[in-house]
């Protein structure tokens, strides 16, 4: 059996039982042999550089095999340590036995209890949402792997207070993938927000959950929209940011360095500074494009948000912000609104029709969610929206080709501003023109890149 160790994304470690060799910077050494080299699986992580040479140190001071060799492949701190730890090593019989307790207890605050899974388990809020639910399905179809291992869900469930978890109720033999768990967990406050406990099983926790930035009550409430007041303002906020900083600090208080945070964001944040007229020379926005002083209602609210999740970023854990499209589903969303105007000849333009609609159908968006987890080089801000741009006038004319439908009857842009004010000019008439670069860096591939893709998914996911 062969053991792959990686220590710092700098020395990775290859025991074999008739041999052990070094790599260290990308040069292979080997050393002498050490012969019966149990196999240790406790041993496929190291937290440090340190920490791994102490162990390839102790087996070949067990062995009374010589090391030297080692030094001219490590750090000068590291060699120095290697042979005080030869030097002072009082070898007897059990000593390898109490090697292998002592890596176990260090590398067991460092990955947390999911390393030693058989299952690969991810924790969402928001999970009955519409994102939610189709990341549910994705990661819950038949045969579904993730990073090799099989899915097992965590759903977690708004409370006055975060429930107890007990250990034993986590456990491989009876949490497994053939069911999900459900957790209570607080928002109030950030202290206290959920018990710990459930976090060091986490491989993955996947934040959804956030007030709907424009459902309420008003003249339009059936479509789901309604203009912005100042209470609606501070709910949209602080629905992110109490919640997301409460997830970030239980992250790190955990202890599980392993638990990977992804947080829904907005392409929002990029602002109304890239609405152009189309065919225009507008420049896409990338997650390399400066945010710092973008303008908006909605740049404002995305910016704290991915402030919020500093706790589990200064902890050492991964951290993703998913900078979301518009989900395009009948299911739920605002194409769900739209769905009945447009079927019924009622559909058309809103304003010009020459703003940006940074669209994403739903099925891709719960794909690319997989490919963040299975991708760790992929961190910081993720664009989540379709590859190919398309504008109000754009996606009109999709839902009319696609429903068989005339689209002649426009929203007036200065009915929309009277209507619904500041959202209405922002969500409506502003627009953002974004691309997915690092999904697309990546080998992400999208099954709908187009508008017409896209609202053919979500049409043809409604006659099902």
């Amino acid at each position: 059996m062969v053991i792959i160790s990686q220590v710092s994304y700098r020395t990775v470690l290859l025991l074999r039982r008739s041999s052990l060799y070094c790599c260290h910077q990308l040069n292979l050494a080997c050393l002498p042999p050490i012969f019966n080299i149990p196999d240790l699986p406790c041993f496929r992580t190291f937290s440090s550089e340190r920490t791994a040479m102490v162990f390839l140190c102790s087996v070949a001071a067990l062995r009374n095999t010589s090391i030297r060799s080692v030094s001219a492949f490590t750090s000068s701190s590291v060699s120095r340590s290697a042979s005080t730890t030869i030097n002072n090593s009082q070898l007897k019989a059990s000593f390898l036995e109490e090697i292998t307790k002592s890596f176990s207890s260090m590398t067991g605050g460092a990955t947390g209890n999911n390393s030693k899974s058989k299952y690969y388990t991810v924790g969402i809020t928001g999970a009955s949402g519409l994102i939610g639910t189709a990341f549910q399905n994705e990661l819950q179809q038949a045969g579904k792997t993730v990073n090799g291992k099989p899915v097992r869900v965590v759903t977690f469930r708004r409370g006055s207070e975060a429930e107890t978890v007990d250990q034993e109720s986590l456990s491989d033999d009876v949490f497994t993938s053939a069911n999900s768990k459900s957790v209570t967990w607080s928002a109030a406050s950030t202290a206290g927000a959920i018990d710990t406990t459930v976090l060091q099983s986490l491989d993955a926790l996947v934040h959804l959950s956030g007030e709907n930035i424009s459902t309420g009550q008003g003249i339009l409430a059936p479509l789901g929209i309604r203009p912005w007041t100042d209470s609606k303002k501070q709910e949209i906020i602080e629905s992110r940011t109490t919640t997301t900083t409460a997830l970030a600090n239980a992250i790190a208080q955990s202890g599980n360095k392993k638990c990977d945070f992804l947080v829904a964001s907005g392409v929002g944040v990029y602002g109304p500074d890239f609405v152009g007229a189309a065919g225009a020379s507008t420049p896409a926005a990338d997650e390399s494009t400066d945010v710092s002083s973008t303008t908006g209602f909605l740049a404002d609210v995305s910016r704290v948000w991915e402030a919020s999740t500093a706790p589990a970023q200064k902890a050492g854990n991964r951290v993703v912000q998913m900078r979301n499209g518009v989900a395009l589903s009948t299911k739920g969303g605002a194409l769900a609104k739209l769905y009945p105007i447009f079927f019924l000849g009622g559909g058309g333009i809103v304003g010009g029709g020459d703003q940006y609609f940074p669209f994403v159908s739903n099925r891709d968006v719960a794909r690319a969610m997989v490919h963040l987890l299975e991708t760790p080089s992929l961190k910081g801000p993720v664009n989540m929206c379709a590859p190919e741009p398309a504008t109000n006038a754009d996606f009109t004319a999709a839902m009319g080709t696609v429903l068989k439908r005339p689209t002649l009857l426009p929203f007036p842009g200065f009915a929309v501003s009277l209507l619904f004010g500041e959202m209405g000019e922002e969500v409506l008439l502003g627009g953002t023109k974004a691309t997915p670069k690092k999904l697309l860096d990546s080998g992400f591939a999208f099954l709908h890149p187009t508008v017409e893709d896209s609202v053919r998914s979500a049409v043809d996911e409604k006659e099902i």
